[in-house]
């Protein structure tokens, strides 16, 4: 490019030209030589292999740009320096996603735009995004807007109503009711077939004894008399069949009390009332144990706990729901439910665990469930009623592991029809957003992260999904911060809600301020709106410590700890290079070297999943650079679909560091998330992990799909996710977004001082690696300092 604009000049003095055509220009793109044509108003750099407009300078009189046929993605925000822009043509580059255009929202002249060629063009209401990004365009590709183009975009279906580029949150119409016409057709309602009074009785008061008091009557017609006794009282039927004269029986007594419709209340009726358990209370309570339960059939363990009312179900009264360990969950949700028909909703063979999807319908109430076939897929389905109707809680081990004074309890008391509508939400996500992509659609493990914004916890969004379960080659990691180091499913769904809080950080640069979740503060900076809480979900009990104990201890810890690695237990661990699995941290092991992973001489090593989290739950989820802006933001739940251990989770996750900590800065804490597992787990995959990784997050249509083992997309472009894209977008709003404190601009810009400067988030980190050292868990492994210490230059 330099030598071609050397042959426009030709010896004339750059400032006299107001129409410069360098088309075809061979060699490194040097946007900033661009500069010295102050007045220039028509600039084409047709096929001059431009990868980004990094540099482009800022050009106050420019009208016209063509830049078609390049291999620019991204960063149109520099184009912000031209602002009386009319006419963009940005055909036949690599631009594809709708979030990439949100810059070109400030060019307020801008009437013409073009992306022919641009695979953003098969964006589902393409046009209607662009032009509800670009309010001032009058012509796209060619063609005038039309009122079909005005209208505002439909919500996205997989972001629950709630799309940070088509509007904010809102309430669903209501349904208009029709004007002449048919109705529209009503939901057709099973009927189930009735319990007889036989079955229900026994169900309430099992052991009866029928007795027959007589026989009478002709051989031809007989009349038999059988008496039951119920409470004290005797009841008497007459039938023309022993079994007539039973049910007969049987409907006197159900007659004598009245009917409710679960239960708990009917066994108050007949004078067994439901007992008001008190926990805080030395005295024995003989109707409810948290002593370990009978082993199930496979390995699982139950326990039945209170209802929502605070009462609690008594063993000895509940004989169908205190043989529960003891039975199939199909079979005892039949005894309590004769009649449920399981129906097949789909098969999806790329993934394994979950090929079949069964639902089953109680009392009006669809619940569903996953499995490798359908036999075990209508049992998830039938622990989902049971837990959520029921209360009965199905889980790997069990919540027996802890007492029920324990001041843990609640932790683990968190809505189970809201973790199971987070995980069957998060699936139906990814299968939406994965449909025609099939050979990335494979995953080991995956993670998301859901929002919640009502109270009840109702309303519910997956802002970000994460795949994933290896960490970058030590000769790909990156000194500018283009590579992503850990391609974790749970790592890389947290760099995906990161992405989503500059999206709403942004949005109040545009005047959009009602769309953000977050709001200013009166002292500085940015909080979270009231009620919105965030639930991270992971298919998996995350590696390291949360993980590493869990096959190998079904039943409650001794008080004296006699496994052989007990000394481990809490320990920080690392995860191995291009590898699965994760090690302890050697003594005197804290910082790498560069010199020494680049040639192999070490293993570059990465903090376990575990550890990581744990980190969030003081740090928050924001990170370094977002501390300028956002007060920490913690998880609110963490969900588990398999490996779900409540003791080594909740060590995992806080309690390793929960008497070594020491006093936080202001607005951090030692966060202790709820814990819930799923009521459909998941099986053990014995597939080979792939080597990609895919993020999504709430908003961008498609997904990326990274290459774990290089940290960079196939294609070799960077990442959305990385260090490098996320300090890009830093910058952008650094100077225009108030910051909780105001400290001094670092210089050099640096990437690593930028973090550095926010000595309120730094505090706490130390505070952090200090409670794990205090503790005896070793110390924090840092990478090489180079990888942070890159700048963007402009």
């Amino acid at each position: 490019m330099d030598q071609k604009i050397q042959t426009v000049l030709d010896g004339r003095n750059p400032e006299e030209f107001t129409e410069v055509n360098l088309d075809n220009s061979a060699g490194p793109s040097k946007l900033q030589l661009l500069q010295q044509f102050c007045n220039v108003e028509h600039l084409s750099l047709k096929n001059c292999s431009i990868a980004n407009l990094k540099g482009f300078p800022k050009l106050p009189n420019l009208k016209k740009l063509d830049l078609s046929s390049n291999k620019i993605s991204s960063t149109l925000f520099f184009l912000n320096g031209c602002p009386q822009l009319t006419y963009l043509d940005l055909s036949n580059n690599k631009i594809k996603d709708i979030i990439a255009l949100k810059a070109l929202g400030k060019l307020k002249k801008l009437q013409s735009l073009k992306f022919v060629g641009c695979e953003i063009t098969q964006v589902p209401e393409y046009r209607k995004r662009v032009f509800h990004i670009v309010k001032n365009l009058k012509n796209l590709d060619g063609q005038v807007k039309t009122a079909e183009d005005a209208e505002d975009p439909k919500i996205d279906l997989t972001n629950a109503g709630n799309d940070p580029l088509n509007g904010s949150s809102q309430k669903k119409p209501k349904k208009r009711k029709s004007k002449g016409g048919d109705p529209p057709p009503k939901k057709l309602k099973v009927i189930l077939p009735q319990k007889n009074a036989l079955m229900q009785l026994n169900e309430l008061k099992p052991g009866l004894k029928y007795v027959v008091e007589s026989v009478s009557g002709p051989a031809h017609n007989p009349q038999f008399i059988v008496s039951v006794e119920v409470n004290g009282t005797k009841y008497v039927g007459h039938g023309t069949s022993k079994q007539l004269a039973k049910h007969a029986a049987a409907q006197l007594a159900l007659a004598s009390f009245v009917q409710f419709r679960n239960t708990p209340e009917a066994l108050t009726a007949i004078n067994n009332p439901v007992v008001q358990i008190d926990f805080t209370s030395d005295e024995k309570n003989d109707g409810f144990s948290f002593n370990k339960p009978e082993s199930h059939k496979n390995g699982s363990d139950l326990q039945i706990n209170m209802d929502n009312t605070g009462n609690n179900i008594p063993k000895n009264s509940l004989k169908i729901l205190s043989d529960a360990s003891k039975k199939n969950p199909v079979m005892l949700l039949n005894e309590i439910h004769p009649g449920l028909e399981y129906k097949l909703v789909d098969e999806n063979s790329t993934i394994p665990s979950q090929r079949f999807r069964m639902k089953v319908e109680v009392d009006g109430v669809t619940f569903e469930g996953t499995g490798p076939n359908k036999k075990q897929a209508k049992a998830s389905a039938a622990r989902s009623v049971m837990s959520n109707l029921y209360k009965v809680s199905y889980n790997t081990y069990g919540l027996s592991l802890l007492a029920p004074n324990s001041i843990d309890a609640d932790l683990f008391n968190f809505p189970q029809h809201v973790a199971d509508r987070i995980s069957h939400i998060l699936s139906n996500t990814f299968n939406e957003v994965m449909t025609g992509n099939v050979e990335h659609a494979k995953w080991k493990v995956i993670a998301g992260i859901a929002m919640t914004t009502d109270e009840a916890m109702e309303d519910i969004k997956i802002v970000s999904i994460g795949t994933g379960t290896k960490c970058i080659n030590g000769e790909h990691i990156s000194m500018v911060g283009a590579n992503l180091n850990d391609c974790h499913a749970e790592i890389i769904s947290r760099r995906c809600l990161k992405d989503f809080f500059y999206t709403n950080l942004e949005m109040h640069l545009e005047g959009e301020e009602n769309k953000s979740i977050f709001i200013k503060t009166e002292s500085g900076g940015f909080q979270l709106k009231p009620n919105i809480k965030f639930h991270l979900y992971i298919s998996t009990a995350p590696c390291g410590d949360a993980r590493i104990f869990c096959p190998h201890e079904e039943g409650a810890i001794e008080s004296m700890d006699r496994h052989p690695n007990r000394n481990s237990r809490g320990a920080l661990r690392t995860k191995i290079e291009s590898g699965e699995g994760t090690i302890p941290i050697r003594s005197g092991q804290g910082i790498q070297t560069w010199d020494g992973i680049l040639p192999g001489q070490e293993r570059l090593l990465t903090m376990s999943c575990s550890d990581k989290i744990a980190s969030w739950n003081v740090l928050g989820l924001q990170g370094a650079l977002l501390s300028h802006f956002i007060e920490p933001i913690y998880l609110d739940s963490v969900i588990l679909g398999g490996l779900f251990h409540p003791s080594h989770l909740k060590r995992a996750l806080f309690g390793r560091i929960e008497n070594s900590i020491k006093e936080l800065p202001s607005l951090f804490k030692l966060n202790k998330p709820k814990m819930c597992p799923t009521s459909s787990p998941e099986t053990r995959h014995l597939a080979k992990s792939p080597n990609f990784s895919v993020n999504w997050t709430s908003g961008l249509g498609r997904a990326e799909v990274v290459n774990a083992t290089t940290g960079k997309m196939e294609s070799g472009q960077v990442s959305r996710l990385s260090k490098r894209s996320f300090f890009q977008r830093f910058l952008n709003i650094y100077d225009r977004l108030p910051h909780i404190i105001n400290y001094e601009t670092p210089k050099p810009g640096l990437y690593a001082l930028y973090k550095n400067v926010v000595q309120h988030y730094q505090v706490a980190k130390r505070v952090l690696t200090s409670a794990f050292s205090d503790a005896g868990l070793g110390n924090w492994v840092k990478k090489p300092i180079e990888q942070n210490e890159f700048e963007l230059l402009f």
